[in-house]
């Protein structure tokens, strides 16, 4: 029987491939403006959702320090917006359902998660670029060098969670969904 990390990139893979298709980050040449674009919008659901994780959430302890928002603030500041900028974008009010009873929540977790690890090949993508502020884009990789070992260890707790599995693909799949609608807009 496969652990509950196989079975949600199993159950979720066509989700995954719509959000990532849809978001097209791969494209070439990387584009400055449309990599800012996304990654207000990433900001957007992550200031709501992250809040819902930190006040709402059993697994606040865990995600403290895999919080991304932090990555977000650093990488659109280095893109040339000013706090008070960020303050105005608009939040993804819908992330906040996503933390919804233990199974979903952890469902939410898994699909960022996940994204660390696509998100090292969209950094090494953007290496080259010209627009690349110094430092790359952390919200891409931001594990760095850390990040086998940090998703090796995602999913040993993963594994360790007492939850029901289909209502944890269910929570995968309404994340990977908001993301592509919110996000791949």
């Amino acid at each position: 029987m496969p652990d509950l990390a196989t079975h949600l990139r199993a159950e979720t893979s066509g989700a995954h491939h719509s959000l990532e298709t849809s978001l097209d980050l791969l494209r070439r040449p990387a584009d400055r403006q449309g990599f800012l674009e996304v990654l207000e919008r990433f900001h957007g659901f992550h200031a709501v959702w992250e809040g819902a994780i930190r006040t709402r959430s059993t697994y606040a302890a865990f995600h403290a320090s895999r919080a991304r928002l932090p990555h977000l603030r650093r990488d659109l500041a280095a893109l040339g917006r000013t706090t008070a900028e960020m303050r105005m974008l608009p939040h993804c009010l819908e992330a906040d359902a996503l933390v919804d009873g233990a199974a979903r929540t952890l469902g939410s977790i898994y699909v960022l998660e996940g994204s660390t690890l696509g998100g090292q090949v969209i950094a090494r993508e953007l290496a080259d670029s010209g627009w690349l502020p110094r430092g790359g884009l952390t919200y891409f990789n931001p594990h760095g060098r850390r990040t086998g070992e940090m998703w090796r260890g995602f999913r040993t707790w993963l594994g360790d969670q007492e939850v029901d599995w289909d209502e944890t693909v269910e929570g995968a799949r309404r994340t990977f969904a908001l993301l592509e609608s919110w996000a791949a807009r």
